[in-house]
């Protein structure tokens, strides 16, 4: 009885080491954003997601909204992505880009607090093929 207790202790300690080492990162602080997750949005092409474009909200700065683009399928390898956002009724743009192996970003902009605002990413894959995408006036407010 006792070879079984510290059996299935050992057991679960392993399977719980094994989950935190594997487990994303699910906090903004992950992935250099403040605040908290507001959006998550998926680049797709051929039916499968590239990556995923997260927005997250603090109320500093009279509101500041951050974005990340998150490899999915070609997470670990090195590929083209890239993030932008913008306070929608402006043309400047913040952004982020080059060859990265899980995530693009982190960009802010400030003063969103009331406002819209629009953000677009790109994913790549390793034979140089990409998608994109763009949402406009979103998490208005």
């Amino acid at each position: 009885m006792r070879k079984t207790i510290v059996t299935l202790a050992a057991l679960t300690t392993a399977v719980a080491g094994a989950n935190l080492a594997l487990a994303p990162t699910a906090s903004a602080a992950g992935y250099g954003c403040a605040g908290n997750l507001k959006g998550s949005y998926n680049i797709l092409a051929g039916g499968e997601v590239w990556s995923t474009v997260q927005v997250y909200y603090s109320p500093g700065n009279g509101g500041t909204n951050c974005a990340v683009n998150i490899a999915k399928k070609y997470a670990g390898q090195r590929t083209y992505m890239q993030v932008h956002i913008r306070k929608s009724g402006t043309d400047k743009a913040v952004s982020d880009s080059g060859h990265y192996t899980s995530y693009a970003g982190p960009v802010n902009v400030t003063g969103t607090n009331g406002r819209c605002i629009t953000v677009s990413g790109e994913a790549g894959a390793p034979n140089g093929n990409s998608a994109g995408w763009m949402w406009s006036d979103i998490l208005c407010g």
